[in-house]
């Protein structure tokens, strides 16, 4: 599984993607903790629990995080997880109507080549902006 972080203000939870609909997915699975979405050949990708500024302090170093977040155009930022089992489900998932337009993308120094789907000003790529 790959996986990338999403990164909303304060309101930004699962909630905004159990509204969608996913086209092409044969199921979804959503409870308090993620959002499963199955598609066909076993393709599927899971949105986890949002986590606060506190949770994701864990995968910085202090002095990183600060820099990190004084970057971010959030207050108080909010990051929901999204594991996929492919690149072509993610792209997929992006293009959904109803995906938040107002979001960051974090793919943690991976070039996954979004900038044709997404705006690449919201796309972080080697965790700076």
């Amino acid at each position: 599984m790959q996986w990338i972080y999403l990164i909303g203000d304060d309101k930004f939870s699962l909630d905004c993607f159990a509204k969608m609909h996913f086209t092409d997915s044969r199921k979804t699975i959503m409870n308090d903790e993620q959002l499963e979405v199955r598609y066909d050949n076993n393709d599927h990708a899971v949105f986890y629990k949002e986590e606060d500024r506190d949770d994701i302090r864990i995968n910085f170093e202090p002095s990183d995080l600060e820099r990190y977040l004084q970057k971010l155009p959030f207050d108080d930022p909010r990051w929901i997880m999204l594991k996929y089992s492919d690149v072509k489900v993610l792209r997929k998932i992006l293009c959904e109507k109803g995906f938040p337009k107002d979001i960051m993308i974090d793919c943690d120094g991976t070039d996954l080549a979004l900038e044709g789907l997404i705006d690449k000003s919201r796309i972080i790529e080697n965790g700076t902006l």
